[in-house]
């Protein structure tokens, strides 16, 4: 099972957001061009975060978004199955009643032992922990949260 951009988009620009915690909100412009990532989608990704209360958007010049609750307190999994819908690998496992072997199929035991894998592994990790392990790569790689190169690190 692949997750689509949706997901992976959506942890990589709430990670983004969480940088900026308590500090006012953050336009999706500087999301999107902190992230790489296009800003009509992401439009569409934050939507749907805030349908699922996870960040909330202002509008006018000094619009954009806020977490809703602190980055430790908003797990990956929660922000994936906001913009992507339940994470079972076959349609079985997120409806039952779609197929008429549930119950009688082995194999649905299995897709439904390696959602609930996924799912848990998700929610293990909160938005602050990816933040901190963000932090830690750009500090291997020489750079701030903003991209600048810190004190004497690489060019």
């Amino acid at each position: 099972m692949k997750l689509s951009t949706r997901g992976r988009y959506a942890c990589r620009a709430l990670i983004e957001l969480a940088r900026y915690y308590g500090q006012g909100t953050v336009s999706i412009d500087r999301i999107a061009a902190k992230q790489l990532i296009s800003k009509r989608y992401l439009e569409h990704i934050f939507a749907r975060l805030r349908e699922a209360k996870i960040v909330t958007g202002t509008r006018g010049s000094k619009g954009g978004y806020v977490m809703n609750r602190p980055p430790d307190q908003i797990s990956a999994g929660e922000v994936v199955r906001a913009v992507e819908g339940p994470l079972g690998p076959v349609h079985c496992v997120d409806d039952p009643t779609s197929c008429e072997k549930v119950g009688q199929c082995a194999t649905h035991n299995l897709w439904t032992k390696a959602a609930e894998a996924l799912n848990q592994l998700l929610d293990r990790y909160t938005i602050g922990q990816l933040l901190a392990e963000q932090d830690g790569l750009d500090a291997k790689a020489g750079k701030t949260f903003e991209g600048a190169p810190l004190e004497g690190g690489a060019e």
